[in-house]
């Protein structure tokens, strides 16, 4: 897809879904990025996990604690009880724990500042580090989970077989006052727009140009 189409992608996303502070984002709502190590914990947390659920088991933990230190003292089975709500609850006990332990002893308790030292820490993989980078760190760049990687698949915008190498190429080609807000249009679009199971091309702003749609017409 050549750039001119590129920008009237994101230039007719920008008017069809809001961004998170446009709306009632329900982790701004309860604070699940109120600051860098809770936002950190949550993208940990939302690994495979859907939002609802993620919120659910954030609000659960943020009422016991506010620091690695204070999640590193709380008891295995308790915290896997708060975030029980949550996929891989007592996977995710024990990286946690790590995690927080990294901090402590690599960073002094602080959030570090680069995507190279976020992927080093236990639970964080390629989406949560660019998540960190861009809403915490305040370096634009476009997380890709499953939605986002679906939705530009299906586009044609990119041709590829993982959300890490999708990343790679919508982060390329994307212009630099698109970065802001493209995450938060793209996710929209796959969660209200193009589900995985039943697109509503019919209802898609960007069907006439759409891959996805094209073949399905012609099938």
């Amino acid at each position: 897809m050549n750039k001119t189409k590129i920008v009237q992608m994101y230039k007719i996303l920008s008017h069809t879904q809001p961004t998170f502070e446009e709306t009632d984002n329900d982790w701004i709502t309860h604070g699940l990025n109120s600051t860098p190590f809770k936002l950190l914990v949550s993208v940990a947390i939302s690994t495979m996990t859907h939002d609802k659920r993620t919120v659910k088991a954030c609000i659960a933990l943020y009422e016991k604690i506010s620091t690695p230190q204070e999640l590193i003292e709380l008891e295995d089975e308790e915290l896997a009880t708060l975030i029980k709500p949550a996929a891989h609850y007592n996977r995710k006990t024990k990286s946690l724990k790590k995690m927080c332990h990294q901090l402590i002893e690599q960073y002094d308790g602080e959030v570090p500042q680069t995507k190279e030292e976020l992927m080093e820490l236990s639970g964080i993989g390629r989406k949560c580090a660019d998540i960190m980078m861009h809403f915490s760190v305040g370096e634009p760049s476009i997380a890709v989970d499953t939605h986002v990687h679906r939705v530009l698949n299906r586009l044609g915008v990119v041709n590829t077989r993982s959300s890490e190498e999708t990343a790679d190429v919508i982060n390329t080609i994307t212009p630099q006052q698109y970065k802001q807000h493209a995450h938060e249009w793209l996710i929209g679009h796959g969660m209200e727009i193009c589900k995985a199971r039943a697109p509503k091309c019919k209802e898609c702003a960007l069907r006439d140009w759409c891959q996805y749609n094209q073949t399905r017409a012609i099938g």
